[in-house]
């Protein structure tokens, strides 16, 4: 039997038998290519290498096309951000091989399985950060997401539209799978978040970041080549990242659990983006903490110790970043936004983390923390 009937039996296969598999997986262009070891997907083509694929049982390819289609299901492609590849492979692995165990998939040799229940209910995000924390050694799977090559050709311009036309196929997959009564339990919940969206904090943190260090022309450096002929011209701003401030609300209403979550994703970010100064301030009613680094400093040795428990406003943090800290080229504040004092809003871009889904800022963008 060719290579190409087996692809055609796994599909008809997952058709009758898992119907919200099946459906999705005729998204994917099928293609050999010898630029892929064993088997990839970057969200419209399902790659393989024939002599992997040859290998194969058919409920093991079964078992692999199923795979490939949950990557896609939670668009594993575009939210990679600036992160390891290899890594983030193995913590999108660990995020969907237990779900697709769970529906009595069998899955090629190789894989990652979290045994020990240890990423149970948690992002493809969060294992990331504790495999990378962890420092582990990480034993890379045979099969999975497309890596350098894959990713250079997904731009972000065009991560909403890809994300965008797999929540609506997840979508009209999960109901016709319901309509057959063949949509496992496990699977209904966990793409719960995709048929009803929440935006991750994260994936608007990383840009967030990232968006300061992109090649643009600023008057807030002029260039000195003209000074002198009293011509004031901008210069290129091409830095990896300009002064971040991060404020913190020590007033008792975020938990240890929170910061240390909201932390661990600074330290992610900061780690790939090498912002050139890094200013933390912990506030409740007043500037309590003021914490300092340069871009050569390790900061992420060790997280801030923070005072403070009082009451909460806003206000002097930004009066004190205004007044001290003229280079600020964004801010991000974890708070769960119990003040109506938030002050006058800056010239700089202002990302609020809330940990309250109830409230929202003023000025500045608000995002929703998820706690773990």
């Amino acid at each position: 039997m060719s290579i190409e009937d087996k692809f055609l039996k796994a599909r008809a296969k997952l058709l009758m038998d898992q119907p919200f598999f099946g459906t999705l997986a005729l998204r994917l262009k099928v293609i050999e290519t010898d630029e892929v070891d064993t088997a990839a997907t970057d969200g419209s083509r399902l790659m393989y290498n024939a002599k992997f694929i040859d290998k194969l049982t058919p409920q093991q390819l079964i078992g692999l096309i199923a795979h490939e289609v949950m990557h896609c299901v939670f668009t594993h492609m575009t939210r990679r951000q600036e992160r390891d590849p290899k890594v983030w492979n193995v913590a999108c692995d660990y995020a969907i091989n237990d779900h697709l165990l769970a529906c009595n998939f069998i899955l090629p040799e190789g894989g990652v399985v979290d045994t020990e229940g240890e990423f149970t209910d948690m992002t493809a995000e969060a294992i990331y950060n504790k495999l990378y924390e962890d420092g582990r050694v990480i034993e890379m799977p045979a099969w999975g997401l497309v890596q350098d090559a894959g990713q250079q050709t997904i731009d972000s311009s065009s991560n909403a539209a890809i994300e965008s036309d797999w929540q609506v196929a997840v979508n009209q997959a999960a109901e016709l799978a319901k309509a057959q009564g063949k949509l496992p339990a496990n699977i209904e919940t966990a793409i719960g978040d995709v048929l009803e969206p929440v935006v991750d904090w994260r994936t608007v943190l990383w840009p967030f970041f990232t968006n300061t260090s992109r090649d643009e022309y600023t008057w807030r450096k002029p260039n000195r080549a003209y000074i002198s002929e009293d011509e004031y011209l901008p210069s290129m701003f091409n830095e990896s990242a300009g002064a971040i401030a991060i404020c913190v609300d020590t007033s008792g209403s975020v938990s240890d659990a929170e910061l240390h979550q909201f932390w661990s994703e600074i330290v992610a970010v900061a780690k790939e983006t090498r912002p050139e100064r890094i200013i933390c301030l912990g506030v409740d009613t007043q500037i309590n903490d003021v914490f300092e680094w340069e871009e050569a400093e390790n900061f992420w040795d060790e997280p801030p110790t923070f005072t403070g428990r009082g009451g909460t406003r806003f206000a002097p943090a930004f009066e004190f970043l205004n007044d001290s800290m003229h280079d600020i080229e964004a801010c991000v504040y974890l708070t769960d936004l119990g003040s109506d004092d938030f002050g006058e809003e800056p010239h700089y871009p202002v990302l609020w983390v809330s940990t309250d889904k109830r409230l929202e800022a003023p000025w500045g963008e608000t995002i929703y923390m998820e706690t773990q």
